[in-house]
């Protein structure tokens, strides 16, 4: 990232220098000692009672039925889905599957087709209850498990992760005796992966909760004690001054491990949504926010690297890179007299997949292209628990110095209205053409 690897699009040594100072500053904002206060996913390592609510449930539920389907949007499934892509990978849990993140058709009756509802859990995650995309789909798969097991004997199967006291899933819940888990005030959704909406889902998948919180726990301490915020606010200051600096407006995650590809897309959102805002705190008219990129290594070395190596200066890229995998195989000794594949004899494959991001970030190097790495000892639920924090501080850290609200979302609620419309919403206009 720095200039003296990658010339006039990398940090200089008075830019790290002042970037130091400033962030200083922003640390002590995000931690409550400015004018916006503390944000709320700080404290979510002391939220011990609601970590046992979910861990409690989800061994119930686990009991009960084999196919827990989350039903969910954004921030009430990203984090989720990252979780179980990262961790869910052995037979103690159950088998967790994702809808209602869309509302095509056949992607819906496609999971209908494969699963055995009498069989099945479903957990619907919205805060208020009025989002069309999961309620529509649930509103489906609710009366699909009523015809299968009788309104009476559904509410068994339905759990809803929604806010503690009020909105209309709230209101569902109390009146057919839906067993319920609270989406924790002030904290947004997608800053939520770590608390019941994302929780529960890891817990039916057999995924040791506390380890994440663990995680999360150090990483946040990390950057509360340090005094420039340590490694996620240096992240966070890098991608600033990429952005303001040297246009450098897209920014790419690129893990190189198949289970973090969905990391890369909670990610994504965390990043597009916290930091995409036309306006500053003062209300002046300013477009900020960087455009993320998910991406996989090696997968899009083949798709997507000749671009950045090549294309326009407009990018920073930000590896993964896993020191040790859990599993790992040798490349057999077979064919050794082909000179293009002899080479490839006995090596593991682990060896190949960290040969191909140190090679990536090297030719990105020599093409002046700026580029970082985050390595991680391993795929555990410390390190996802704790990636999700860095990435969560970063975020929080990147706001500060945009001078921006990282928590709100208006640009969402436009089209919401107008779609609202269209559909014929009481109160509600269709827009014109």
């Amino acid at each position: 990232m720095l200039a003296a690897k990658v010339g006039r699009s990398g940090e200089t040594a008075g830019q790290l220098k002042s970037l130091k100072r400033s962030l200083r500053s922003a640390r002590r904002d995000v931690l409550g000692t400015g004018e916006t206060g503390r944000p709320g996913f700080l404290g979510i390592p002391e939220r011990r009672a609601e970590m046992r609510e979910c861990m409690v449930l989800a061994e119930e539920v686990a009991a009960r039925f084999r196919t827990l389907i989350v039903i969910g949007i954004g921030g009430s499934d990203l984090g989720a889905r990252a979780l179980i892509s990262a961790l869910g990978r052995d037979d103690r849990g159950m088998e967790v599957r994702f809808i209602g993140a869309n509302t095509d058709p056949e992607e819906i009756t496609g999971l209908l087709r494969s699963v055995d509802l009498k069989r099945c859990a479903l957990n619907i995650v919205s805060k208020s209850g009025g989002t069309i995309e999961p309620m529509s789909t649930f509103l489906l798969l609710r009366d699909r498990l009523i015809r299968k097991v009788g309104r009476r004997n559904h509410a068994r199967h339905v759990i809803a992760t929604t806010d503690r006291e009020k909105g209309l899933l709230r209101s569902i819940a109390g009146r057919e005796g839906y067993r319920t888990l609270p989406v924790p005030e002030g904290i947004g959704g997608r800053f939520s992966a770590l608390t019941p909406v994302g929780l529960f889902p890891a817990a039916c998948a057999g995924i040791r909760v506390t380890q994440l919180i663990t995680g999360a726990r150090k990483v946040r301490d990390s950057f509360v004690k340090k005094p420039s915020g340590g490694a996620p606010a240096l992240f966070a200051g890098l991608q600033y001054h990429a952005f303001v600096r040297r246009k450098q407006n897209i920014t790419v995650l690129m893990p190189y491990a198949d289970s973090l590809r969905e990391l890369g897309q909670w990610f994504r959102q965390l990043w597009a949504e916290s930091l995409g805002k036309r306006t500053d705190r003062r209300g002046r008219t300013v477009r900020v926010g960087q455009t993320p990129v998910a991406a996989l290594g090696a997968t899009d070395q083949h798709s997507q690297i000749q671009l950045y190596n090549e294309g326009p200066l407009d990018k920073t890229v930000t590896f993964i890179e896993v020191e040790r995998f859990r599993e790992d195989l040798v490349v057999p000794s077979t064919l050794t007299d082909l000179d293009g594949l002899s080479y490839m004899s006995g090596h593991r494959f682990s060896e190949i997949i960290h040969a191909e991001r140190a090679a990536t970030a090297h030719a990105l190097k020599r093409q002046g292209r700026p580029n970082g790495t985050i390595f991680i000892p391993e795929i555990s639920g410390q390190t996802v628990g704790g990636l999700m924090m860095f990435f969560m501080a970063a975020t929080a850290v990147a706001g500060e110095l945009l001078d921006i609200d990282a928590y709100d979302q208006p640009g969402v609620e436009a089209g919401k209205r107008a779609m609202y419309g269209i559909l014929g919403r009481k109160g509600y206009s269709r827009p014109g053409r």
